[in-house]
């Protein structure tokens, strides 16, 4: 369903009923990564899974945009959903959008479920492989950041035991805006930082790291953890980045027990 944002048609995809979880997506994929969780939280709770804009099927922006910018697409969504207060997911370049959300409005969000993300900004080599990045992308399309991604997303076990996951994660990949994710690589090289956001989140906080994740590793995560009060950290094993598709058993086990215990 798309819904009409500032400037933009946004598609979003929405599934059950109940208290709202919002769950938002990584680069370079969109809100099917999430098909798993859809699946396992729609019997008890309504889940919205959105496309940032330029990714999957929302519109890609035609001036440059920034990690605030997506957040704010995101609460122009919940005003048209006629969501006031929603537990709140991101993964990877998602849980950037999230601490975005936290700073913006954070009266709004019930609950906080971070992924596979990371609070500090960028450093300069960072943001120099974005920029390399977004230029490959206008060169080969986006099978650019397919290639780049791909064996950072699943361990080399899961690509050799699971096929399927590989061949459907290429073609979610594959499928994508080259432009589009080059807005995606510019906003995540210039966010800004959230380390000091973290104290200040007051509401129950799950931190899902996976064992072999070499982009947002365990330590970096549980350093983070460490700094929101009350928070629970925990580790997926035998898992690198992609942790809800990777492990979806284990991942959904954690998310529906922290949900129940966070709207309880």
């Amino acid at each position: 369903m798309k819904h009409h944002i500032i400037g933009a048609e946004q598609f979003v995809e929405e599934e059950g009923q109940g208290a709202p979880v919002i769950l938002l997506h990584g680069f370079p994929l969109d809100h099917r990564m999430w098909a798993s969780q859809v699946q396992a939280l729609a019997a008890n709770y309504r889940v919205i899974t959105p496309d940032l804009r330029g990714m999957g099927q929302s519109d890609v922006p035609v001036t440059n945009i920034s990690i605030n910018q997506y957040a704010d697409d995101i609460l122009t969504l919940m005003d048209k959903m006629d969501i006031q207060k929603a537990a709140l997911g991101g993964f990877s370049m998602g849980g950037y959008v999230a601490f975005a959300l936290l700073r913006k409005a954070p009266s709004r969000f019930t609950s906080l479920i971070l992924a596979n993300t990371r609070p500090e900004a960028d450093g300069a080599e960072a943001r120099k492989n974005r920029m390399n990045m977004a230029v490959s992308l206008y060169d080969k399309g986006a099978a650019a950041a397919k290639d780049a991604m791909l064996p950072k997303l699943l361990t080399e076990q899961t690509r050799k035991d699971q096929p399927g996951l590989v061949e459907s994660l290429s073609l979610v990949m594959e499928s994508m805006a080259a432009e589009g994710l080059v807005h995606a690589s510019l906003a995540m090289a210039f966010r800004e930082d959230a380390t000091d956001l973290l104290s200040t989140i007051s509401v129950p906080t799950l931190v899902i790291a996976g064992e072999h994740d070499a982009i947002a590793p365990p330590d970096v995560m549980k350093k983070m953890a460490d700094q929101i009060s009350g928070s629970s950290f925990q580790v997926i094993p035998a898992a690198s980045h992609l942790t809800p598709m990777e492990n979806p058993e284990a991942f959904n086990a954690l998310l529906i027990e922290f949900l129940k215990s966070a709207t309880a």
